[in-house]
């Protein structure tokens, strides 16, 4: 082969490599994005669970029981409900 060949050649394999990188960076990002999103979705459902069994739990202590320390039970369920519906907006 002519050198001319060889340095067309070169140029090509240069390029495909380019290319095959370019394609394993683009995959890796999507796997990345892909991971953020299912993170989110599992945070968001874990948060709604959560505020679904204090909002319950809230409810049935205030029924059950009375006075200063149920107020304070119950003030304290309504902070951790405030401090869920922050972190779910």
């Amino acid at each position: 082969m002519g050198r001319i060949s060889k340095k067309i050649i070169e140029r090509v394999k240069k390029n495909l490599e380019k290319i095959r990188v370019q394609a394993i960076g683009s995959a890796k990002i999507q796997k990345s994005h892909n991971i953020k999103q299912e993170s989110k979705k599992q945070g968001e459902t874990a948060i709604e669970s959560a505020k679904k069994a204090l909002s319950s739990s809230s409810q049935t202590l205030e029924g059950a029981v009375k006075g200063q320390f149920g107020k304070n039970v119950t003030e304290a369920f309504e902070k951790q409900q405030q401090t869920l519906d922050k972190l779910s907006s």
